[in-house]
């Protein structure tokens, strides 16, 4: 994992060290992500990418205010991590072009560190113009990350296959049970409290939650995603097991870590909001079997690309692509890609 740096005892840490830390871990961080010190905005750290997306020109992020590349004024939102049950919330914000074309993008911001007198936060920017620095680690993409959707009595409508491994209950079990009912019994009150705000706020939020792995197996902590849906309380949620030995508190832990989970949830998420909501088991018998993986493949192949193209920008080879539709194929029930397309264009 890059910049394998940990943040520990960060009360101890002055502002320029957390710099130095973040640069060295963003400088192999593949996508847009920035640290930010806050309530000022001042960019402290920034990968390649981030800063390309802030100033296709060539310019230089660190040092500078994020107003000074956005349309618009700071969002509010800092204040969800005062009562410690949050660690991140979405926002949106809007990039400045000179040639008026200006960028909408989606940040998902998250603490990392608290100061004596200065914060600072991680974020991940999301927008169809960018591209990423090469392959993220492996580990990255391997990781089981669960996407799913409830309904507006929290009762699990759809959710990816992953969760077998990751809660050690068949799906079919899953459908139709309280999204709750995943949930460790002590950290229900914080679930609960994460859902109120993503449905009063309208954008997403994250948080460390404990789950059950089964009757017997010990609680498994977890970052978790919620975004609302309509109608409220309506959600989905992405589900990223913290690896042991990950710092995962809410003041402290391993930079490089964050980031790269909370890059994979905001991707993830994107699945959530879009082929992997508008579509149901019954309208697609066998949509529970499909990994996360999976479905992000059907989700690009919706969007009108090609196996060379997802290969591309998945950073996998056409055969692994070729083999994760022919898995597709089998699960649905179909014997092509555009048979594979018409069911889900129908569903």
């Amino acid at each position: 994992m890059p910049g394998s740096v940990r943040i520990a005892g960060t009360d101890a840490l002055s502002a320029g060290e957390v710099s130095r830390i973040a640069a060295e871990v963003l400088g192999a961080i593949p996508f847009p992500a920035l640290v930010l010190e806050v309530p000022s905005e001042r960019i402290v750290a920034s990968s390649p990418a981030a800063t390309r997306l802030l100033d296709p020109a060539g310019g230089m992020a660190v040092g500078h205010f994020l107003e000074e590349f956005t349309a618009d004024r700071p969002a509010p939102g800092a204040d969800l991590f005062a009562g410690g049950r949050l660690n991140g919330f979405e926002t949106f914000r809007t990039l400045l072009r000179l040639d008026g074309d200006d960028v909408k993008i989606r940040m998902w911001i998250r603490s990392f560190a608290r100061q004596p007198a200065t914060d600072f936060v991680v974020v991940v920017l999301v927008a169809d113009v960018v591209t990423v620095d090469g392959p993220p680690p492996a580990d990255w993409r391997e990781a089981p990350a669960v996407v799913g959707t409830a309904n507006s009595s929290l009762l699990i409508e759809r959710i990816s296959n992953d969760a077998e491994e990751l809660f050690n209950v068949p799906v079919a079990q899953l459908l139709g049970s309280s999204l709750l009912a995943l949930v460790a019994p002590d950290a229900v009150p914080g679930c609960l409290s994460a859902l109120s705000e993503a449905s009063a706020s309208q954008n997403g939020v994250t948080l460390h939650l404990d789950i059950r792995t089964g009757f017997e197996a010990p609680a498994l902590r977890c970052e978790v995603l919620i975004l609302p849906l309509e109608p409220s309380p309506s959600c989905a949620f992405v589900f990223l097991p913290i690896p042991d030995g990950t710092g995962g508190g809410h003041d402290s832990g391993e930079l490089s870590a964050i980031l790269l989970r909370l890059g994979r949830g905001a991707e993830v998420a994107q699945l959530a909001r879009g082929v992997f909501r508008g579509v149901s088991e019954r309208r697609v018998p066998g949509l529970s079997r499909l990994t996360t993986r999976e479905l992000e493949i059907v989700n690009r192949l919706l969007e009108g690309d090609r196996a060379p193209a997802i290969a591309r920008s998945l950073f996998l080879s056409q055969s692994t692509v070729r083999n994760h539709l022919a898995s597709v194929f089998a699960k649905l029930g179909v014997n092509s890609q555009q048979e594979l397309l018409d069911v889900f264009r129908a569903a």
